[in-house]
């Protein structure tokens, strides 16, 4: 709470700036439309409608590149 009342009593635009700064980096930064997305190709792998590939095969492909 006492965050909160010399958040609401600073006037400084800078410290406010930096605060909302250090909170957004806080967040995982996915928008509702990623959410969608990986939903979407979720469902299609689930339904066997994409290509998939187990751990061993995806550490081949990736030393292969």
């Amino acid at each position: 709470m006492e965050l909160i009342e010399m958040l609401l009593n600073t006037k400084k635009i800078a410290v406010l700036k930096k605060v909302k700064a250090i909170l957004e980096a806080e967040q995982d930064g996915l928008t509702e439309a990623d959410y969608k997305i990986i939903d979407a190709r979720r469902e299609k792998h689930l339904k066997g409608e994409s290509k998939s590939f187990s751990w061993e095969q995806a550490k081949e492909n990736i030393l292969k590149s």
